[in-house]
């Protein structure tokens, strides 16, 4: 019988190297809980151990009952996976990353949640179907335009803010008619070039929060609640 994983603490940090440098010293999995979720997280995926972006999301979202989800580069599934636990009905969580989606597809098994949930390796939006539709698209952004070497770095980095411009750029094509897209972004990326793409996108910002962090020096975060104009 395999032993449990020690359940690793979370922390803050505001050096994403030292946070990717943390994260490649990790050759096993480890265990973490999320707003009473205990999730496994493989090696070479972005962990909530280090990584606060979606308790500041979960702190302002609505989820509304019977909700169907869109978690767009999901890595441990976290907020898909709070979605439904907060009452939605239906997720399909995408990422880029193999080691992501596997992450998710043992998380979602691991909370009981395989009749109503499914990852998939998609560049952005490319594994969906045509017909597919959403009431929500979550998306934690990569902040720092910067190149990403390999999987991991693209869960923090996005070299010009390329991923974001295709992620809002596409979104009202997955929204039902009174869908909403929410976007977690940071002062740490161009928020001047994002808001930028939105008003060149077919979204309009219906909302923004502002999450201030419980650390000096931490990131604020910024969340956008975006629909279909």
């Amino acid at each position: 019988m395999t032993a449990p994983q020690a359940i690793s603490a979370r922390r803050q940090t505001t050096d994403v190297d030292a946070m990717i440098a943390d994260l490649r010293s990790c050759e096993h999995p480890h265990d973490v809980e999320v707003c009473g979720m205990l999730l496994h997280i493989l090696p070479g995926v972005l962990s909530p151990r280090l990584s606060h972006a979606p308790d500041a999301l979960i702190s302002k979202w609505h989820i509304q009952s019977g909700a169907t989800i869109l978690d767009l580069g999901c890595g441990s599934g976290v907020l898909g996976l709070a979605a439904l636990r907060a009452g939605a009905e239906h997720l399909v969580a995408l990422d880029i990353n193999p080691q992501a989606v596997l992450t998710t597809k043992l998380n979602i098994e691991r909370l009981g949640y395989t009749e109503q949930a499914e990852a998939r390796l998609s560049d952005i939006y490319s594994a969906l179907l045509p017909e597919e539709k959403f009431d929500l698209i979550l998306f934690a952004a990569p902040y720092w335009n910067r190149k990403a070497r390999d999987d991991l770095e693209r869960s923090c980095f996005d070299e010009d803010h390329r991923a974001m411009a295709t992620a809002l750029g596409g979104a009202h094509n997955w929204l039902n008619a009174n869908g909403l897209m929410y976007v977690v972004f940071s002062d740490q990326g161009d928020i001047g070039h994002v808001l930028n793409l939105i008003e060149n996108s077919k979204l309009r910002a219906r909302n923004m929060h502002i999450f201030r962090p419980s650390i000096h020096g931490g990131h604020i975060r910024i969340i956008w609640e975006l629909t279909v104009r």
